[in-house]
């Protein structure tokens, strides 16, 4: 019995010393604007450890009195806010609060961005000529498992790194994605199922210097590997 409870209070020792001793979270990369319209905008950015996903917004950069979110658990955070008025500005603010293991919060700075439509949104395009986001290489499969797959493509600008995926080419519902903000873009796709055929096409949003910018591939297709085949480069 005594031998079980110094087992007992050991363990103890250790979880505590996992949670007391765990990553703090911080936002490594972002907050960045990457797509808006009218009346949506899409904000993206990362964290070393998994976090919260929420965007605390508003039109007065003093009082961020409405938020959008996404589930908690990720270490690239993409949150898509609704119901905006065309060519107004918008402050917002990222917030990654729960830090995994530690509980702790990383805030960003307050940023802005101005949706779409509007006179002034329309005059403001006229003066100032935006760098067009190019899809420069591929999308190319890097590699083919039985059960993964790795897509690769380059940009001219820093985007995000986004591959939508299915087994219908016209409902592509599933997403694998890297963190935004790189020029060479590389995402593994995983626990697919062997000897089976897939459609994916890539998406680059482009916010940093030119926000709204986007590009999207038409869907390829691949067939992954037989169990226990040895995997295609």
């Amino acid at each position: 019995m005594r031998s079980a409870g110094r087992l007992a209070l050991a363990l103890s020792v250790v979880l505590w010393g996992a949670l007391a001793f765990g990553q703090n979270v911080k936002i490594t990369k972002g907050p960045v604007v990457e797509h808006t319209s009218d009346h949506t905008a899409v904000i993206a950015w990362s964290t070393n450890a998994s976090a919260a996903t929420i965007v605390r917004y508003g039109t007065d950069p003093q009082h961020l009195d409405r938020r959008a979110e996404m589930p908690w658990g990720a270490l690239t955070h993409r949150v898509t806010i609704n119901n905006l008025e065309p060519g107004k500005t918008y402050y917002f603010q990222a917030d990654s609060s729960q830090g995994a293991r530690t509980g702790t919060t990383a805030m960003s700075g307050v940023e802005h961005f101005t949706t779409q439509g509007g006179q002034n949104v329309s005059a403001h395009r006229g003066r100032e000529a935006r760098p067009e986001l190019k899809l420069t290489n591929g999308p190319v499969l890097e590699h083919v498992g039985s059960n993964e797959a790795t897509v690769a493509w380059s940009t001219d600008l820093p985007s995000s790194s986004i591959v939508k995926y299915g087994m219908n080419p016209n409902r592509l519902n599933e997403t694998a994605e890297q963190p935004w903000g790189a020029t060479t873009h590389r995402v593994e796709l995983k626990n697919l199922r062997p000897n089976t055929r897939y459609y994916f096409s890539i998406h680059s949003a482009q916010g940093k210097n030119a926000p709204g910018q986007a590009l999207e591939t038409p869907p390829k297709e691949f067939t992954t590997a037989a169990a226990g085949e040895r995997a295609r480069r």
